[in-house]
């Protein structure tokens, strides 16, 4: 084997530069850890990827003292409700006047800022490095096979980080899962996502991002991306092949139906193949830690990206995690404290995670059923639910509940002052 170019001590390395890994990066700084960020691309730009920090986790990030900043700082569109279009009517299914003091909204700012902003947040503190176009390609084992650091490419060829846990957070499709041996399970393959990005103009409306255009072809998302717009479809798991044939045609009189305003901007479609096709596909992980490693985010659980929330349980994850492991990698506690702390934010993570995985079958099957029929309206429940104020708000209080990130104790992460 090839012997690397350098190797790094840190308490922990982070593998995966999404929410739940730069979040826990932070934190783990900000508690003076010394911890390596590794991200396998050359930057931080999610493309069609959830935007939407929910209310409760703005009050964490509140607590933390960044969430002002980071709101005043980023452009951003805020959303009070949830609404569905269709030609006919506006239905207001959610509403979140009442899931904060503070924060009665979701906030949606593209992850191509929020990212790099937490990455400076993190720099700022001495025990925190990153390293981007990082791939790891191999977990280190010591002489009882306990996972004690990564190798990975990057410049100047192979490079070591040791540490006494590596996180996964490198997504749904996460190398470090594979290479530790965990087993997937789908729970869902319903829907299917087809993105494409339009430019803005000036006199677009004003969209948060938490709407819904209703289309018999199937529903239609808007996302404000500050200078673009992406535009996503909700389709029937593999129709993709059948939309194709069926040519460019039906996919521009949807776009002309729901959204006149986008005008000439969709006459560039010649073929929906320009859509990028996103599956939308619901995971559960048998276990989230190994002996030297934990899964957080969407390498432990995916999360359907229909309803954007995925970026809200990556964060509660990693405040999670910061809050079990950081005492103990403090203190140099012994590897079954650290096993165990682990073993606790799986432990606590699950079941809300599970609750909303099981919520998430169930709303894609009715989904592709009605796609199936060419219903562009809503379901009964949640024409109800609109036809009704307090209902919509109550609904609103409802969602927000499974995303309550736990508060950062004051002993450990919030002892030390960020300063940038």
């Amino acid at each position: 084997m090839v012997e690397p170019q350098e190797v790094t001590e840190a308490e922990c390395v982070v593998v995966g530069g999404g929410p739940a890994g730069v979040v826990l990066g932070y934190l783990l700084a900000r508690a003076g850890l010394r911890v390596v960020l590794l991200e396998a691309q050359a930057d931080f730009n999610r493309r069609f990827r959830g935007d939407t920090l929910a209310p409760s986790v703005l009050d964490y990030l509140d607590q933390l003292g960044l969430a002002d900043e980071i709101l005043n700082t980023i452009p951003h569109t805020r959303a009070r409700a949830f609404q569905w279009h269709t030609p006919k009517k506006t239905y207001t299914i959610a509403r979140y006047d009442k899931t904060s003091a503070k924060h009665p909204y979701y906030a949606l700012i593209p992850q191509a800022l929020f990212l790099p902003h937490m990455v400076k947040l993190a720099a700022a503190h001495p025990g925190f490095e990153v390293r981007m176009r990082a791939k790891v390609n191999q977990l280190l084992r010591d002489d009882t096979g306990r996972v004690c650091g990564v190798r990975h490419t990057g410049e100047g060829g192979q490079r070591e980080v040791r540490a006494r846990l590596v996180i996964a957070a490198d997504g749904r499709n996460s190398k470090v899962r594979v290479l530790a041996g965990a087993q997937t399970t789908q729970l869902g393959a319903s829907l299917d996502l087809l993105w494409r990005e339009f430019p803005r103009r000036d006199g677009d409306p004003a969209l948060s991002g938490l709407q819904l255009f209703g289309h018999p072809l199937g529903t239609i998302a808007v996302l404000n991306q500050v200078d673009h717009w992406q535009i996503g479809f909700t389709i029937e798991a593999g129709s993709f092949p059948r939309l194709r044939e069926g040519g460019a045609g039906p996919v521009v009189a949807a776009l002309r139906t729901s959204l006149p305003w986008l005008g000439d901007r969709v006459d560039a479609i010649a073929d929906p193949a320009e859509f990028t096709l996103l599956p939308v596909r619901i995971t559960k992980v048998d276990r989230w830690y190994r002996p030297g490693v934990l899964l957080i985010g969407d390498a432990a659980h995916v999360i359907s990206p229909v309803g954007g929330n995925g970026i809200n349980f990556a964060i509660c994850d990693a405040a999670e995690t910061a809050n079990r492991i950081a005492g103990v990698l403090l203190d140099g506690g012994p590897d079954a404290e650290l096993d165990a702390a682990c073993a606790e934010v799986e432990a606590r993570r699950r079941p809300p995670v599970q609750a909303e995985q099981e919520r998430q079958v169930r709303i894609e099957r009715g989904s592709a059923a009605r796609v199936r029929r060419g219903l562009a309206s809503p379901a009964p429940v949640l024409r109800l639910v609109a036809a009704v104020k307090p209902l919509a708000t109550f609904f609103g209080s409802l969602n927000a509940k499974g995303l309550m990130a736990p508060a950062a104790p004051a002993d450990v992460i919030l002892r030390r002052e960020t300063q940038v």
